[in-house]
Formats: structure tokens, sequence, C-alpha cells
């Protein structure tokens, strides 16, 4: 049951029901994975992020929004066909769904919201875990030893945004801007704000650094917190995703894979992961809507193997 073909084949058994509003078979689910339902449930919920019942919701509730816009239905026609049992039933769960009423729906400039149908062949798995964010250039560089500088906190990364908004809206930046004759270096572009993360204690809890890169000998103004990094190879990676959170969420195992695919490994023993939002590909992309970038740094050594 672990194919992808089996998941597939019950989207197909949802999508059917979804529009003639019948009730969701389990046991037919059952015929189809060769799987306990109450198994294949959780398992549909671990790769999809979503049950089976609100899957079949939130697909009625996309097609009745376009059925009240773009048809001659009552709203009353179009709860029966997608099995809703009264009318306030589905007037509630329209609402809830669509931030708009079904009668509203009807108007010219009703903005729907749309779920689209999953499709399981296209998602892409590391170690178990859905990879939405795609890698986009990955290479190898040696660098030359600098000073990551800028201000310091020990955090997470539940609370990692509360960093960045510290940072600015404090006055890092001012004392930073100083320093714009040391800058370095020629492998990182023009960007809006590294993060530099160390000393992990666990997979959550780190040193962390808001800054820039600038030259191992340069005078770091008063305010400013200053950690050495040694020369040597790093790791270079694009990753691209739709928003942030989809490369935040797996860039670790996207690199893991990539740089161990290439005969290299992640060097533990001086480890650091920094982040780079770049002008080009992560702000500009933003403010278009469009999918973004972000740069990872991390230093990396031959295989031991």
């Amino acid at each position: 049951m672990n194919s992808s073909k089996a998941f597939d084949d019950v989207i197909h058994y949802l999508e059917n029901i979804i529009y003639d509003g019948s009730e969701i078979d389990y046991n037919e689910i059952t015929k189809i994975t060769l799987s306990p339902a109450a198994l294949f449930q959780r398992i549909f919920i671990f790769v999809s992020g979503i049950s089976i019942s609100d899957y079949v919701r939130k697909r009625r509730l996309t097609l009745a929004g376009k059925d009240l816009k773009y048809n001659d239905s009552s709203v009353l026609d179009v709860a029966i066909k997608y099995g809703f049992q009264s009318h306030s039933a589905f007037s509630r769960a329209f609402k809830e769904f669509h931030d708009i009423t079904p009668s509203e729906a009807k108007e010219e400039s009703a903005k729907l919201n749309e779920y689209l149908p999953i499709n399981f062949s296209d998602m892409r798995f590391i170690g178990g875990k859905r990879i939405m964010a795609e890698m986009k250039k990955i290479i190898y560089k040696e660098v030359e030893e600098r000073l990551m500088v800028g201000m310091h906190r020990e955090t997470s990364f539940f609370e990692g945004g509360n960093m960045w908004k510290e940072f600015f809206e404090g006055d890092t930046l001012k004392k930073m801007s100083v320093l714009s004759e040391v800058k370095c270096c020629d492998d990182i572009d023009a960007n809006d704000g590294i993060g530099f993360m160390y000393n992990f204690t666990d997979m959550n809890n780190f040193n962390a650094i808001i800054g820039d890169f600038v030259r191992a000998d340069a005078e770091i103004p008063d305010g400013l917190y200053k950690k050495y990094i040694p020369k040597g190879l790093t790791a270079q990676v694009q990753i691209e995703g739709s928003n942030i959170a989809e490369i935040l969420d797996t860039a670790y195992l996207l690199i893991t894979e990539a740089i161990e695919k290439t005969g290299k490994e992640i060097d533990h023993d001086n480890f650091y992961w920094c982040e780079v939002y770049t002008h080009e590909r992560y702000s500009e992309h933003l403010k278009r809507g469009e999918k973004v970038i972000i740069d990872y740094i991390m230093p990396v050594k031959e295989c031991s193997e």
C-alpha cells in the first residue's frame, strides 16, 4: 500500500463522490488500498496534512462556490447536490471556507477560495516527509576566513521570527552601517538580511546572529556581536518554494540529500547554518507574489569513507 497509485486511486474515488454528494465509504477505501481504513486515514493525514473527510468537505465547498458564481443554481439546490443536510449547515460551512455567504458568491466581484485535487504521483518524499520546496542550485566553494557580525541571541526555530522583528526594529542596522567598506564576500549577493545559526543544543535550540559577513581583520563597533568563521569548503545552495515556511520546513532534508549524493558530507565539527535573503531571488520575488528562493551556506568536507 506504500505505492502512490493507491493514494491516487483513493483521490479518484473521493472526487467521484464529491460530485454526487455520497457519503464516504471507508470499506471501499479499504478495498482500494488493501489496508485497514483507520490505518490509511492516519497515513493520509501524515502525507497530505488533511483528513479524508476534510479533503472531501473542502473540495465540495470549492465546487459549490463555482456553481453559485458561474451557474444559475439556487443555494438550496447546491447544498443538496454536495450532500449538506440543510441550508443553514451549508451556509455556515460555506462562510467558514470562503469568508463570504453563498448569496454573496453569486456576485460578479465575489472572490472565492479554492482547494485543488491532490495528486500524490507528483509529490516527493524524503524520509517519509513530504517535500514541497525544490533545490535549484548547489555549488561548492572555498571561502576565506571572515567574521559574522550583528545582533546575537540564544533562540529557537519557534522564536526566530521575533528575533528578525527585533533586528529590523532596533538599531543594529544603524550600527552596522559603518562596516560597509569591510563587508565581504564575493560568494554572497546583495541581500536584506543574513541569519547565521550555530551551537545547536538540539534540532530546535541554538545561538543565532542576524547581520552580515565582514573581513576577519575588521574593527567592530561596540554593541555588535562577532563570531570568527574559519576558511574552508562550503556548500552554497538555493532552494525555491511558494513561501518561506515551505522552504524552511524541508531545507535541511533537501540539502543533506544533495550533499550526500555528491560525495561530500556536512562538517558537523565546524557546523553552522546560514540563510541569505537576497534582493534578487527573495525580496523582489516576494513583492511580485512569485515563488521565493532562500540561499544557504554551510561547511562541508569530503566523505570520510
